[in-house]
């Protein structure tokens, strides 16, 4: 666990993490920007596993996908489709 005093894993994770928020954040997103992002995620993660080994690019891969599935929620949430059954019963 020494990895985690590491500075140039945190630099990293944050990238992780920045490249799924903006996959979640961006709307629409096309598929260059997709692209984009998931290589920086890979490049990312797959160099904190060249540089620490596998348990920590696990690590990042896992802390980074559950961040940004849980930014996705929120913005569904906060963008109005909690409201959406709603809307459906008034336009008839």
């Amino acid at each position: 666990m020494d990895f985690l005093f590491e500075p140039p894993f945190w630099a990293l994770l944050a990238a992780s993490l920045a490249a799924w928020a903006a996959v979640a954040l961006l709307r629409p997103i096309g598929r260059i920007r997709l692209a984009a992002l998931l290589t920086v995620w890979a490049t990312s993660t797959g160099t904190t596993g060249m540089l620490y080994g596998a348990v920590p690019a696990i690590i990042s891969a896992a802390v980074t996908l559950l961040a940004g599935l849980a930014m996705l929620l929120a913005v569904l949430v906060l963008s109005g489709v909690k409201s959406m059954p709603n809307r459906r019963f008034e336009e008839r």
